[in-house]
């Protein structure tokens, strides 16, 4: 299992009213990762759309454990958990940068489709290279 980190600074536009960030920005923040730690081992997620492919999420679960707040340095954690050629399954830690402190746990499953026709399709027949490197850093 290989773990990516991504760090992010907890912007004003992120917070809701009571000045915690919002429930639905560690969505975000968690794709943005996603796509980052995808891009540092080579597997540009842009490429595979442009050809016609997409690895929409299936499921997300997100545990909230403490408030992040405007300003706050996060460092998002995503680890590759476990990929079987036709899913994609990972896990997510939400830290204040400084301190530790968990602000959140998650986790998302994944398959790979053809943007054309909607249907699922194994990524080692359309992208080898991406299989190999899925199948070393799970």
């Amino acid at each position: 299992m290989q773990v990516k980190t991504y760090s992010h600074k907890v912007l004003y536009r992120d917070c809701d009213m009571m000045g915690v960030v919002n429930n639905a920005v560690y969505v975000h923040l968690m794709e943005d990762a996603r796509v980052e730690a995808l891009n540092s081992l080579g597997l540009e997620y842009k490429k595979i759309e442009e050809q016609g492919y997409a690895g929409p999420v299936l499921s997300l679960s997100v545990e909230y454990k403490a408030s992040a707040r405007f300003g706050d340095e996060m460092e998002i954690s995503v680890t590759f958990e476990r990929y079987t050629g036709a899913r994609l399954f990972l896990s997510y830690e939400m830290r204040d940068k400084a301190t530790g402190k968990l602000f959140a746990t998650a986790k998302s499953e994944h398959c790979f489709i053809d943007l054309k026709t909607g249907a699922p399709v194994l990524i080692g027949r359309v992208f080898p290279s991406w299989d190999n490197i899925l199948k070393e850093v799970t």
